[in-house]
């Protein structure tokens, strides 16, 4: 989701979609990863931790199938 840390025009939306997600069960990892100017923070469910090393993992994986330009 967008980071709720980040400033920007919609800080407070971005904020309350961020409790919304942690009052339904969602984590916060704290691994964020930005595209241009938008800074997003990757939200998990269940136990144990996600990590970049975990991100870069799924990104590989998908790549064998998919193609971003």
């Amino acid at each position: 989701m967008e980071s709720p840390r980040q400033e920007c025009a919609n800080k407070e939306q971005r904020q309350r979609r961020h409790a919304f997600y942690l009052r339904n069960g969602f984590r916060d990892t704290n691994v964020y990863r930005c595209w241009d100017d938008l800074e997003m923070t990757i939200m998990m469910m269940g136990p144990g931790t996600f990590t970049l090393l975990d991100w870069d993992e799924i990104v590989g994986e998908l790549r064998k199938y998919w193609t971003w330009e």
